[in-house]
């Protein structure tokens, strides 16, 4: 695998994870008549405060959520990383 194409490959699994979002986003809010969509109050509130704190602060369900994102990708990186090692590195070691 290639350099361009790992980057490729990520950026297919971030779309997902965007559209995902997107898709969960749009189904909480009110729909307007125009066609437009509201975010409820309560919602704002409740993202704006999971803005507002750092990785670090997070409750552990919060952090296992972004540790479950990073795991759609990491499997794409290992095998880039595998990949890219010389046929010695490879081998197991007795």
């Amino acid at each position: 695998m290639t350099k361009e194409e790992l980057i490729e490959q990520l950026a297919d699994k971030q779309h997902a994870s965007w559209a995902c979002w997107m898709q969960y986003l749009f189904s909480s809010c009110d729909p307007n008549p125009d066609g437009s969509l509201t975010i409820p109050c309560g919602l704002v509130d409740r993202w704006q405060k999971q803005i507002d704190t750092s990785y670090s602060d997070l409750s552990e369900r919060k952090k296992r959520a972004d540790r479950d994102e990073v795991a759609h990708i990491l499997s794409i990186i290992e095998a880039y990383k595998i990949q890219s090692l010389t046929k010695e590195e490879r081998q197991p070691i007795l």
